[in-house]
């Protein structure tokens, strides 16, 4: 029940808030083809917490697509697999910091590194 909700929001989601070149941008052969590597790379399990993500792929840019260049947006090591709530909060996150003065440039330079401290931070765990 819990993922049929879940799949309906994402459908949802994608039919009513996401931008046209996003959309048109994760319908891709080669989206599609990168995504299921770093998911199978990462094991399936969300790179912040450690959890097993079991409902959907949810394989996250680290540096927000629409701040990439095509070639960063299917470049795996700017690629990892969150699961729906830490990627829900690192999305939070990026439209905060993006409001603020020179706030897209300071979230083209942050890292994985950086995203897994905050997250971590945030959640209560080291």
């Amino acid at each position: 029940m819990a993922q049929a909700i879940k799949a309906q929001q994402a459908k949802q989601y994608d039919q009513t808030e996401r931008d046209p070149i996003a959309k048109e941008f994760y319908r891709t052969k080669s989206w599609r083809a990168i995504r299921d590597a770093v998911y199978a790379r990462d094991g399936a399990t969300c790179q912040v917490c450690g959890n097993v993500v079991q409902d959907r792929k949810i394989v996250d840019h680290i540096v927000p697509r629409r701040l990439c260049s095509p070639e960063q947006a299917l470049d795996s090591s700017n690629l990892w697999t969150l699961c729906y709530k830490c990627h829900y909060r690192k999305t939070k996150l990026e439209k905060l910091i993006s409001a603020k003065p020179n706030g897209d440039n300071i979230l083209r330079h942050l890292d994985r590194q950086w995203w897994t401290k905050v997250l971590r931070e945030e959640r209560g765990q080291k």
